[in-house]
């Protein structure tokens, strides 16, 4: 497998980390309910279709922050530095290691620990622009949250030093975020009551995270 193959694969598996997140996978069932203007595990869930539309939506508000408004920038600056971010991509790599550690609950960076709370109110009407722009205040707010994965993305799309690889990066962590989310949008409260049963391996998932992530700071320095 190319490095090239690698990186895509890693982005995908960031995502995945970042949607079972302990700050993320609690209120996935939260996020649902307003945006479909319900609660998804009352006695009469919404429309499958309906949940699901606005799940799409959501997606989109989040890609579009994370590929253009992220991706964007770390392709440039990749690009401007040249060979230059090859030293920048080894002091990413070892802030990574930094990133993990605390992610494993070795060493604590107070900013990844702010949590961001979205005031959810039952039965308001469903909009699908306010869909759209959730999913864009999710991306920009939840960031200090999932920070230390995005980071991983973020220096690889350094790397890259191409706007277009390092959008592709992004639109791939992107996919790892959103295709969980929208099975579990598609399948109701099915997949909401099997992921509150992942809230008891929350410390093993912040290990494997934070493994995940110094791994991936290790072989960008070496």
């Amino acid at each position: 497998m190319g490095f090239e193959n690698i990186t895509i694969f890693a982005a995908f598996i960031a995502g995945l980390l970042s949607f079972i997140s302990p700050c993320v996978l609690p209120l996935v069932p939260v996020y649902l309910g307003y945006l479909s203007g319900s609660t998804i595990t009352g006695d009469e869930p919404p429309p499958r279709s309906e949940v699901f539309s606005h799940a799409l939506l959501f997606v989109a508000g989040f890609t579009f922050v994370f590929v253009v408004l992220f991706g964007v920038p770390a392709g440039f600056l990749g690009g401007a530095l040249g060979k230059a971010a090859e030293y920048l991509v080894w002091v990413g790599g070892a802030l990574l290691i930094v990133f993990g550690l605390h992610t494993m609950g070795i060493i604590t960076i107070p900013i990844f620990n702010l949590q961001k709370k979205m005031e959810y109110g039952q039965y308001q009407s469903p909009s699908y622009i306010r869909s759209t722009l959730v999913g864009m205040t999710f991306a920009a707010g939840w960031t200090p949250c999932i920070g230390p994965l995005l980071g991983v993305i973020l220096t690889l799309a350094v790397q890259g030093q191409n706007v277009g690889l390092a959008m592709f990066y992004l639109f791939v962590y992107s996919m790892g975020l959103a295709v969980p989310f929208l099975i579990t949008a598609w399948m109701l409260t099915a997949a909401t009551s099997r992921l509150r049963k992942l809230n008891r391996y929350m410390g093993l998932i912040e290990r494997v995270s934070g493994a995940f992530i110094v791994i991936v700071g290790v072989l960008l320095i070496t």
